[in-house]
């Protein structure tokens, strides 16, 4: 008897150990199932709000993505997701929250970090927009960090000369430019920018590297021709502009050419035809000299005639008064031949009475201009 109640007692075990077991592998498999089918939901609804972003329907994703995470809590890849899909949404305040608790987990990743300063700048949170672009770009990137580093520095300069800090935009295109590779295209980038930044010498040393690969670049021509044109280098600015217009010409597009780009090729031919230059020979010089000196006589007078005495008496005018009857205004053409420290004096005499009269009568007009321009330009004559 008591061998048989052992033997029930080791069967009864026995039993309930198998179906325990048997319960216990079911179960298991149904949870595991149940995972995978989770899993694969996710991925699935995660995918739907991934292609919604890709097509624009930032809506569509945030409904599909919210799902995904409802299967999948705590993925951080549809979390980023997600926020990227508010955002993109125009729900500004709640996706920079959301990032901002990403951003907390992984304050150096760089895509957390440009999406916080595009977010910022749509908030005209422009302090904060500045401090997370530095961020993201000395943040971690998958990938090419250098060149994203690169043009986000770009972004960073769009955004700070759209809000004209230019002095900071300055300094991150010339960072940018400084690690740049040959190429063309970022040059004439990087120069345009510079130019908006009130860069105009560092843009034109952009265009001098895009023409020293690529001389006949019609684009980098006509902005150096014209940049030239603005510091006063004439003869530079019309060496440019024509090669740029010969490049326009030679070229299979039907377009007009710029009327600004022609005005200042014809108006710096003129002046290069009233200059008097040291590379002239010493008649021809001498010729410009004494028909500038002319010019300016005559602007002087009309000026004079067109201010009473009483105002005459207390403006520069009564300056240039004293200075008319002197040697260099009276000299004559055999004296100066010989006396190039004379030749510099009439110049001299010629810029001061061109600046000083369109200061008190006003722009002038024709070889005046021209003359004003001149004594305008970085290299005037020297008193």
């Amino acid at each position: 008897m008591k061998r048989r109640l052992i033997l029930r007692d080791a069967l009864t075990f026995l039993s309930l150990t198998l179906i325990t077991a048997i319960l216990f592998a079911v179960t298991l498999f149904l949870f595991h199932t149940f995972a995978t089918h989770r899993q694969e939901l996710a991925q699935r609804w995660a995918a739907r709000g991934q292609a919604a972003i890709a097509s624009g329907h930032p809506d569509q994703a945030i409904v599909a993505l919210r799902t995904a995470l409802s299967h999948a809590p705590g993925e951080r890849s549809y979390e980023l997701l997600l926020a990227q899909a508010l955002g993109d949404a125009g729900h500004t305040e709640e996706a920079y929250n959301y990032f901002l608790g990403l951003w907390e987990t992984q304050p150096g990743d760089g895509f957390i970090n440009l999406s916080l300063a595009r977010l910022a700048a749509k908030k005209n949170d422009m302090q904060s927009a500045i401090n997370y672009y530095r961020a993201a770009i000395y943040g971690t990137w998958e990938g090419d960090g250098i060149v994203r580093r690169r043009d986000l520095r770009l972004e960073l300069s769009r955004y700070l000369i759209a809000h004209h800090d230019l002095s900071s935009a300055r300094t991150e295109l010339l960072v940018a430019g400084g690690n740049a590779p040959e190429d063309t295209g970022l040059a004439l980038t990087l120069a345009h920018l510079l130019e908006q930044a009130s860069a105009p010498r560092d843009a034109l040393n952009f265009y001098e590297k895009v023409l020293a690969r690529e001389p006949n670049n019609q684009q980098a021509l006509e902005a150096a021709g014209r940049l030239e044109y603005g510091f006063g280098h004439f003869e530079e600015a019309h060496r440019l502009l024509e090669r740029a217009k010969h490049e326009h010409d030679t070229s299979a597009l039907n377009q007009a050419w710029s009327p600004d780009l022609q005005t200042m090729l014809d108006a710096a031919k003129q002046i290069l035809s009233i200059e008097p230059s040291k590379k002239l020979p010493a008649t021809d010089r001498v010729n410009r000299i004494l028909r500038a000196r002319d010019l300016a006589r005559k602007r002087f007078d009309d000026c004079t005639a067109r201010v009473s005495a009483a105002n005459a008496a207390s403006s520069p005018l009564q300056n240039l008064a004293a200075r008319w009857p002197s040697k260099e205004a009276t000299i004559n053409r055999a004296a100066l031949l010989n006396d190039t420290s004379e030749q510099d004096a009439v110049m001299k005499l010629v810029y001061d009475t061109e600046t000083q009269t369109s200061q008190i009568c006003g722009a002038p007009t024709g070889d005046d201009a021209l003359l004003l321009m001149l004594a305008k330009s970085p290299k005037p004559v020297e008193p």
